[in-house]
């Protein structure tokens, strides 16, 4: 039954058996065969034997290894004789090595590799076709995006309304929760990634297009999720707990989510299993909670530490969402504390100077910064596919 649902079959061997070996159409097949003295035997599946005839370990080829032989040649005999009965002329068996087959000129097909926006295209429409055939692999990240946007709701609701001292260390410890916990979700795509990967690496060693498409496609094609995780988050934080500039907000939060994915689908190129990769992102994402600004005020970092502040993405979007929160506002009942006024509390964290812009245009170049390192991995590993030491 499976060999009909069979259109185009190419038959290979490893260079000692007989030339010659067809390709075409499965209604080719049998054509050829019959033509080179191996008919196929009745009550034979005809992929075994079409294998037999062109492999030099078989019986056809005077190698007793084929585990079925004797069956085999008693078919084949018993083909013959039938053949005799009907006036088609005998088959000699033993005559395989010198039947004409050498002789058959079979035509070549035809293969063409598509242009690099071709492949881009495709690997991006295929990305999204997995999406489309397993929903779980997003939906599942946008049910938890949903829900702790709506726990988060219930807690803190209309809290821009207060002006006191503890709703805005509420504020500042949900802005960091925002950062922190929802770029920490990005992990989830991690298992998805590195199954796919397999794939890719097959295509790349066939020569079907270059690693480099590959990573541009993931970049390009994450888009579209990472921008609806934002806008939902967006929709139910801002309007249920008055958080100012949701549009700013989006856009934060959007770019910090770009540069979470394009993490994750750097270390799914760097190591074998999604398991050992989840629990380095993890660790990561951990180090760069401590190194952000919210903790521990950049003066008060270690000397030889200080640099590491700015090596955390989370810093970028932590201190914009902070200062569009606070930029400009004041807080009579805060005053005491002194939380009197939004520059106040943004001198606190030393981070009055914030340009929001800028920052997210550092977002931007991290996340681009990132995907270049990817290409590097996995440009890398093609070379040494190419040399034979495997990807």
């Amino acid at each position: 039954m499976m060999w009909s649902y069979h259109f185009k079959i190419l038959t290979l061997n490893d260079g000692d058996g007989p030339r010659g070996t067809p390709n075409g159409t499965r209604d080719q097949m049998e054509p050829f065969f019959a033509e080179s003295g191996s008919l196929t035997p009745e009550i034979y599946n005809p992929a075994d034997h079409y294998l037999a005839a062109v492999s030099n370990e078989y019986i056809m080829h005077e190698k007793n290894s084929y585990p079925d032989a004797g069956d085999f040649l008693k078919g084949k005999e018993a083909q013959g004789s039938k053949n005799l009965e009907d006036g088609k002329g005998e088959q000699d068996l033993n005559s395989q090595d010198s039947s004409p087959r050498d002789e058959i000129d079979t035509p070549d097909i035809a293969t063409s590799r598509g242009g690099s926006f071709f492949t881009f295209v495709e690997l991006t429409r295929r990305y999204f076709k997995n999406l489309f055939y397993n929903p779980g692999i997003f939906g599942v990240r946008l049910a938890m995006h949903i829900m702790l946007g709506l726990v988060i709701a219930e807690i803190f609701w209309d809290l821009s309304s207060l002006t006191t001292a503890t709703s805005i260390q509420s504020r500042i410890a949900l802005l960091f929760y925002c950062v922190a916990f929802f770029v920490f979700m990005s992990v989830a795509v991690l298992p998805f990634t590195v199954i796919e990967r397999a794939i890719v690496e097959k295509e790349v060693r066939n020569g079907y297009y270059h690693p480099a498409l590959y990573v541009a496609s993931q970049a390009i094609a994450s888009l579209p999720g990472t921008g609806l995780l934002a806008f939902v988050t967006t929709v139910i934080i801002c309007y249920s707990t008055g958080l100012r500039e949701p549009y700013w907000y989006f856009l934060n939060m959007f770019l910090a989510l770009n540069c979470a994915e394009a993490l994750a689908q750097l270390f799914s190129h760097m190591v074998p299993h999604f398991i050992i990769a989840m629990a380095l992102i993890a660790a990561i994402y951990g180090l760069f909670m401590l190194l952000q600004g919210f903790m521990l005020v950049p003066s008060e970092f270690p000397n030889w530490l200080s640099w590491s502040h700015y090596v955390a993405f989370h810093t970028y979007s932590w201190r914009t969402f902070m200062y569009k929160e606070f930029s400009g506002q004041s807080y009579p009942d805060a005053t005491s504390v002194g939380y009197g006024t939004g520059e106040l509390i943004l001198e606190q964290f030393e981070i009055e100077e914030v340009v929001p812009w800028k920052d997210m245009v550092i977002l931007m170049i991290y996340a681009a910064v990132i995907h270049t390192l990817s290409f590097i991995i996995v440009h890398v590993k093609w070379l040494n596919s190419r040399d034979g030491r495997g990807m």
